[in-house]
C-alpha cells in the first residue's frame, strides 16, 4: 500500500581545453589531499562547466567526463577516459542501463562515500497511464567504481526512491551541511502530487531511505501543475572548477 503524503506539507583548440581540464581534475586533488582518494590514486572530482563533472566513474583513475543537460539526470551522458588524458565518445547514461521503450530512466553522480570514486543512483520505470504510479524496475545506489559495460556496481544496493512514486527527475543538492551529497528527486506520488522529495547522506556516505522529517524540512510538496523546484547547483556545492 502506497503511503501517501500531506499536501501540507576546433582541434587545436579542443586539444588546450581539455589539456586545460585535465590539469584542473589533477590539480583539485592537491587541494583535497586530505580525502581519502590518495590511497585510490583516484584524483579528486571537478567542473569543466556547470553541467559536465570531471571524475573516476570506473576505477581506473583516469578521468570520466560525466554531462547532465539541465542537472535533470535524464539525458546524462558518460565519456569514458583513456590513459593520455583523451575523452572517448559521448554514450547515453539510459542506454548503458538497460533502459526499455517507453521507460524512463534518471540517473545521478556523485562522490557519496567521498573517497575520490564516483557513485551513481539510478531509476528506471515505465511511467503510468493513470493516477497511481507504477513502481520502478530499477531503482539503485550504486557506490563506484562503476561498470563500463553496464554502469553495474560490486556493491549496488536497493533505493527505496523506486517503491514511493515514479522518480521523473534526480539532482545532487546540498542539505545537512555534511561533506557528503544528498540527492533531491522530482516524484510523482499520484493522485496529481509531484514532490520534491529528498535523501540525505548518511554519517561516513552512502545515502538513507525515505525520512519524512527531513522531507518537511528540506522537500516540498507541490502539483503536475506546479512542480516544486529543483536544485542545479549540487555539483557547485561538493566541486571546484578544473581550472
Amino acid at each position: 500500500m502506497r503511503l501517501k503524503r500531506s499536501r501540507v506539507i576546433a582541434v587545436p583548440l579542443a586539444a588546450v581545453a581539455l589539456t586545460l581540464t585535465v590539469a584542473g581534475y589533477q590539480a583539485g586533488a592537491a587541494e583535497l589531499s586530505h580525502r581519502s582518494d590518495r590511497a585510490t590514486g583516484a584524483s579528486a572530482p571537478c567542473l569543466a562547466d556547470a553541467t559536465t563533472l570531471i571524475g573516476d566513474l570506473d576505477g581506473d583513475t583516469y578521468p570520466d567526463k560525466i554531462t547532465n543537460p539541465g542537472h535533470t539526470g535524464t539525458a546524462m551522458t558518460v565519456q569514458w577516459g583513456a590513459k593520455n588524458g583523451s575523452f572517448g565518445k559521448k554514450v547515453q547514461v539510459k542506454d548503458l542501463l538497460g533502459a526499455k521503450k517507453g521507460e524512463v530512466a534518471t540517473a545521478a553522480v556523485a562522490d557519496f562515500e567521498n573517497d575520490g570514486t564516483l557513485g551513481m543512483v539510478v531509476n528506471i520505470v515505465e511511467p503510468a497511464d493513470g493516477d497511481d504510479p507504477n513502481t520502478a524496475r530499477v531503482a539503485e545506489y550504486r557506490p563506484g567504481p562503476l561498470d563500463r559495460t553496464n554502469l553495474g556496481s560490486a556493491d549496488a544496493r536497493h533505493s527505496d526512491i523506486g517503491d514511493r512514486g515514479e522518480a521523473k527527475q534526480l539532482a545532487i543538492a546540498h542539505y545537512n551541511d555534511d561533506a557528503y551529497p544528498d540527492l533531491a528527486i522530482l516524484n510523482n506520488g499520484g493522485d496529481g502530487q509531484m514532490d520534491r522529495d529528498v535523501r540525505l547522506s548518511k554519517p561516513g556516505g552512502g545515502l538513507a531511505d525515505f525520512d519524512y522529517e527531513a522531507f518537511q524540512k528540506y522537500g516540498e510538496a507541490g502539483s503536475l501543475a506546479e512542480p516544486p523546484a529543483m536544485p542545479a547547483d549540487g555539483w557547485k556545492q561538493f566541486y571546484k572548477p578544473c581550472s
